[in-house]
């Protein structure tokens, strides 16, 4: 059972192996069960929507609350957390819990999951609540689960929630042999839970430890900025690659110059002989927008909220599914394909199918193949089309299968699909993975590497962390860096704010070189 901190790894696996096949044995106080287990659908990400909002405000009598915005984005934010033995229910840190004066109370929060769960919705962050309750209420499900895994290897180990390493600990308690991988210099993940404190004093009995020095990555030259940045650390890395060793280098930007300077970063990789293995990374959403010069939109988030019959999920499946068709993928595309086909009690479609319709597994197969066979090759360009015709367009095809979906009708949802072209949704939506993306989050590069990296530094401040590192700090900024520079493995070029002469002979120091516009 490999249980790694990418976001759908853990979650899946322990859907599998715990949730889907013993859900049904949690009980409220009064003996019923705690999930509508005939209308659970796997695991989906917390969206609050419109009905949901005001269900929850009636049911605890918070309807002086008016902010509803503001109420979305505090149940978004929930998150388990572990405190002495026990599972709580929160709202992440970096979010504001004070609404109209107000402060949602704790038991407010867990009357969202508790109606969210009688429709059978379980939430990403809810699979390890899940898999904590069932194995700590039913231990001998723990003693099945090691006979069936006595190997477990975690990597990315320093990402680990605190809740999966005491699953963890306690499946190594049950005989399972585990093996655990990371690097606390690495440690991003915090704001999903994650503690970097977790991984270093992970500890079980007969515990062996080792050191990995070598770097195979990076140039010697890289190797020395990611040494400078982790040097109150206990590790200090050598690199072992031999050949190309080019000095790191810096440039200063303004706002208005930035298509300048990508020209810039480009034509010091062709002077260097360089292939086409580039990426650049910026530390925040907005920023990757630019570079991308995409408009900074929320048009996922207003398609949410201006249609109810769940159209958003439906139109962001196929999209997915096409977007790993593109890349080759194929079964994953089938995969993803297969979540437009989303089925409750007997069978039946969920909305924005039309009620009554039922579909089997076998069929829900053979019609996500030819529905990404049509979208693959679909006549029109698909970023010149607006939601609206692209989605009749899919409702012919569907109902030509013996499938149909809900028309459009008058109103809101209708005057977005008509004025929103579906460029703006492609360009605009969070793959859950970005492999082939040459510009992206520092976040998204976890686990990547490239020949040549632009690293983007939005912020004069984030310079400040890399002249004055502290690699044990309590927030992520240092190594977020950290991991954005390492992914370089030839060629290093760094893009800053305009810098004072002292900050200039700093990097200077380090070995970079001031490359200067034209």
């Amino acid at each position: 059972m490999k249980l790694a901190h990418q976001e759908g790894v853990q979650d899946l696996t322990l859907t599998k192996n715990v949730v889907k096949p013993y859900c049904y044995l949690l009980r409220n106080l009064d003996g019923t069960i705690l999930v509508n287990i005939d209308e659970m659908d796997g695991h989906e990400e917390n969206k609050v929507s419109n009905g949901m909002l005001m269900k929850w405000k009636r049911a605890n009598n918070l309807n002086y609350m008016k902010d509803n915005n503001k109420i979305r984005e505090c149940l978004e934010a929930l998150e388990w957390y572990l405190e002495d033995g026990e599972l709580r229910l929160r709202v992440r840190r970096n979010v504001n819990k004070k609404i109209d004066g107000y402060y949602i109370r704790n038991e407010y929060l867990l009357s969202y999951k508790q109606l969210s769960w009688q429709k059978g919705i379980i939430h990403h962050e809810d699979v390890l609540y899940f898999s904590f309750k069932i194995l700590k209420e039913f231990p001998i499900l723990l003693d099945c689960l090691s006979a069936k895994y006595p190997f477990i290897f975690l990597d990315e180990f320093q990402d680990t929630n605190p809740i999966q390493t005491e699953i963890i600990k306690w499946l190594a308690d049950k005989g399972s042999v585990v093996g655990v991988i990371g690097d606390s210099a690495q440690s991003i993940f915090e704001f999903q839970g994650a503690s970097r404190k977790d991984f270093m004093a992970f500890s079980l009995p007969n515990q062996l430890n080792f050191k990995i020095t070598q770097n195979r990555r990076s140039s010697p030259s890289i190797v020395k900025i990611l040494n400078f940045i982790r040097k109150n650390d206990s590790l200090e890395q050598m690199p072992i690659r031999e050949g190309k060793n080019y000095p790191v280098m810096f440039m200063e930007y303004n706002d208005d110059d930035i298509t300048e300077l990508i020209e810039i970063f480009h034509r010091e990789r062709e002077n260097k002989n360089l292939n086409n293995d580039y990426c650049v990374l910026a530390r925040y959403n907005d920023t990757v927008k630019i570079l991308k010069n995409a408009k900074i939109l929320n048009v996922w988030n207003t398609f949410f909220e201006t249609d109810s019959s769940k159209r958003d999920k439906f139109i962001r499946n196929i999209i997915l599914a096409r977007q790993f068709g593109k890349e080759g993928r194929y079964e994953v595309a089938v995969k993803q394909m297969m979540k437009v086909f989303t089925t409750g009690r007997n069978k039946l479609l969920k909305s924005p199918f039309r009620q009554g319709q039922t579909i089997t597994s076998m069929q829900k197969r053979s019609l996500a193949v030819s529905l990404l066979e049509y979208i693959m090759n679909y006549p029109n360009s698909i970023e010149n089309i607006s939601l609206y015709n692209y989605y009749n367009d899919l409702s012919l095809f569907l109902s030509k299968a013996g499938f149909k979906i809900m028309n459009y009708g008058r109103g809101k949802a209708k005057d977005f699909a008509e004025t929103t072209m579906m460029s703006d949704l492609i360009n605009d939506l969070k793959m859950p993975e970005e492999k082939s993306s040459k510009i992206r989050t520092m976040h998204k590069a976890k686990g990547a590497e490239f020949e040549s990296v632009l690293v983007f530094l939005d912020k004069i401040e984030l310079l400040e962390l890399l002249l004055s590192p502290d690699i044990n700090s309590n927030e992520d900024e240092i190594r977020i860096l950290y991991v954005a520079l390492s992914r370089a493995k030839d060629f290093l070029f760094i893009a800053t704010p305009p810098l004072t002469a002292n900050q200039r002979n700093r990097l200077e120091e380090l070995g970079m070189k001031l490359v200067s516009k034209r």
